[in-house]
């Protein structure tokens, strides 16, 4: 039979995985983090997707441990500008400023990285994950994968357009973030545009951080991406001008990719959308954090298999995820239930 000390410790051992448990399930903490290890990033986020390290109190730069050259900064200014109908101007959504525009009240984000909002009377879902990338065997890179759900709750078709905008800081190499190079490439059917710390084509190694945006409508035939020199891409963002579909810099105009001498090289891609009354949209735009050759890039193949309900075992799954819930304090509490049942049954027999 059990004695009442040993019950005092599962006692003690149950409070103390439960306030664990919930301490680590429910404490807001935008830090998104696979590391430690190469190929790996740690970024804080804002509750619209927002980083860099000039956006703003709200977000931090994305750090990526690059494979044999350490931890740097690699972002500026990275997020998403909306506009609603057509021949108006862009607004970024962020808590802190892009440019000029800006300055949201910052939504709240839950452990796992996801948060809610409503903008341009429209009704946001935002999920923020990261997904390590391998290359023979290794992991050189990780792609922060962020999707949002865009629900229209008006009475109203809303037409609207997303502008995924990322101005790259890469110093890798030891030269200031004015001598990136950079460009565009298709890759398992996605398009990319990419930033590199110093290449000279898409086949050479380097550190490289990379964009896509998947929705909606992709333009075709204009206005659907641009590379340019900061900050007059984002300006004109800003202002509303459409996009050129070039590469400035790309002095060949055949290989999508900038010729020397580089610059200070910032990206955009936009998608059109059209929503009905009570309708949603799926829109994910990608960030690629990687080392090697651009062209040599691959997306992780899913594993497949179904999900898990979102019930108890869920959760207490989830703890392995070190961005969701703890793992210790799932473990604990599980434990301390296990043992006070044996004590509970032990004290019925006696």
């Amino acid at each position: 039979m059990l004695n009442r000390s040993i019950f005092s410790i599962i006692l003690g051992i149950a409070v103390l995985g439960l306030f664990g448990f919930s301490q680590s399930a429910f404490a807001l903490d935008p830090n998104l983090s696979n590391g430690p290890g190469e190929g790996t990033i740690s970024v804080k986020v804002d509750g619209f997707g927002a980083f860099g390290s000039a956006v703003g109190p709200d977000s931090e730069n994305a750090f990526f441990n690059s494979v044999g050259g350490g931890s740097l900064g690699t972002t500026f200014e990275s997020g998403i500008a909306i506009e609603i109908g057509t021949g108006g101007t862009r607004s970024f959504l962020t808590s802190g400023f892009v440019g000029i525009s800006g300055n949201l009240p910052n939504p709240t984000i839950m452990p796992d990285g996801s948060s809610t909002f409503s903008n341009s009377g429209l009704d946001f879902a935002l999920s923020q994950t990261l997904e390590p990338v391998f290359f023979g065997g290794s992991q050189t890179g990780t792609i922060l994968i962020q999707t949002y759900t865009i629900t229209n709750p008006g009475s109203t078709t809303a037409d609207f357009e997303l502008v995924r905008y990322l101005d790259g800081d890469l110093f890798f190499d030891g030269s200031l973030g004015d001598q990136d190079g950079g460009g565009r490439i298709i890759i398992d059917g996605t398009e990319i545009l990419f930033e590199t710390d110093s290449a000279t084509n898409s086949a050479t190694s380097t550190n490289y951080v990379g964009i896509t945006a998947e929705g909606g409508t992709e333009p075709s035939a204009g206005n659907r991406f641009e590379i340019e020199s900061f900050s007059g891409l984002r300006t004109r963002i800003i202002a509303g001008t459409a996009l050129d579909n070039m590469i400035s810099g790309d002095t060949m105009g055949t290989d999508m990719f900038i010729d020397p001498p580089r610059y200070d090289v910032s990206l955009a891609l936009r998608n059109i959308f059209s929503l009905n009354q009570g309708d949603s949209v799926v829109y994910v735009t990608k960030t690629i954090f990687g080392t090697g050759a651009p062209e040599d890039f691959r997306f992780p193949q899913p594993i497949g298999g179904n999900i898990l309900p979102l019930d108890t075992a869920a959760l207490l799954i989830a703890g392995f995820d070190k961005n969701s819930f703890s793992l210790l304090g799932a473990l604990t509490l599980v434990g301390a239930v296990a043992f006070g049942a044996l004590y509970y049954t032990s004290k019925r027999k006696n």
